[in-house]
């Protein structure tokens, strides 16, 4: 039996980037084990997903007692191909310390620490900007070239669409009729959308909006008074059921290129993002639309965690209808049966 480690640590929306090629593989190689290594936070993520035989969790910050517990976890099989996803030390690390015959990663100019591909057994390189997606299928090719381009799909149960419909019946949406999401992010995030932009699709939409609010929007306040919905820590598959409940009923997400989008998107909401001074072509969901500022700031493009423009984000404050459709020149995707 061929057995296949993918190794994707973080982020939350990069995590999702790479499920499409999980199914990818698991389509054309149905009788493979299919393991994924990734933080205990995004687990959830990988619960129920067709073909993935094992989630090995591996704590970041749990010091050598968690790098010797994911070592003995990852003992447990004998793996004939790594994939590393991510590409930094840390993922680098986890492929290394995974008994395997081949480890396989990006090139240099694809990953985030270039010096990283040491730890591999060999990279490969390809044309076109960065993306997680895209990494995720071309390292995926490598060891099976007919699988397709899939976009990230994921499923929820019938039991927590239920449970999400009660906690939007709480704040006053009918789950069964449609409405809208806009994804709320904390001001100090340079990706958020600025609270005058969330008011004016407010404004502007023609069915309820729910506002849409995470772990770490806890001290943030609505910027309007529309219905509010939080989702706490420990929360991830709440997401994919409102994902999946927006696309049953034609509803849609407006949100930044933030890991709440990604997952609504990989539930099969219609979803459209504003990237502002982030380049899309780097980290867009595959399936959303998506748009930038048609005439970015100098700092452009932007890739840091803490914006630093005097004035913050400016490169957020633009309406969608002014803003510039960009295309991610990923290849086709293909949809699953």
């Amino acid at each position: 039996m061929t057995a296949v480690l993918f190794v994707r640590l973080s982020a939350m929306g990069d995590v999702v980037q790479g499920l499409g090629a999980v199914a990818a593989l698991h389509r054309v190689r149905p009788d493979w084990d299919l393991v994924f290594a990734t933080q205990p936070a995004f687990a959830p993520l990988l619960q129920g997903f067709p073909g993935v035989a094992a989630v090995v969790p591996f704590g970041r910050r749990d010091g050598l007692g968690g790098v010797f517990a994911l070592r003995r976890a990852l003992r447990a099989w004998r793996f004939d191909h790594v994939l590393d996803l991510q590409g930094n030390w840390k993922s680098a690390m986890v492929a290394r310390l995974a008994p395997a015959r081949h480890r396989l990663g990006m090139a240099a100019r694809w990953r985030q620490e270039p010096t990283s591909r040491w730890l591999l057994s060999s990279t490969i390189d390809c044309d076109g900007v960065p993306h997680p997606a895209r990494a995720a299928y071309e390292l995926v090719r490598a060891i099976a070239p007919e699988a397709p381009f899939l976009l990230p799909q994921l499923q929820a149960t019938e039991v927590e669409k239920v449970h999400e419909r009660a906690a939007l019946a709480a704040i006053g949406i009918d789950a069964a009729r449609r409405f809208e999401v806009v994804v709320v992010t904390a001001a100090n995030d340079p990706r958020a959308l600025r609270p005058g932009r969330i008011a004016e699709f407010i404004q502007r939409a023609k069915v309820p909006v729910v506002q849409l609010l995470g772990p770490a929007e806890a001290a943030v306040a609505a910027p309007t008074t529309a219905p509010m919905l939080r989702h706490e820590r420990g929360e991830l598959r709440r997401l994919v059921a409102l994902g999946a409940i927006l696309a049953a009923n034609g509803g849609q997400v407006f949100g930044p290129d933030q890991g709440a989008t990604h997952v609504l998107a990989a539930a099969g909401a219609t979803t459209r993002v504003l990237s502002g001074a982030q380049d899309p072509r780097r980290s867009s969901p595959p399936g959303a639309t998506s748009h930038t500022h048609p005439s970015p700031p100098a700092c452009s493009p932007c890739r840091r965690r803490r914006c630093e423009h005097a004035e913050g984000p400016v490169c957020m404050d633009f309406p969608l209808d002014g803003g510039r459709p960009v295309g991610l020149g990923l290849p086709s995707p293909q949809q699953l049966p």
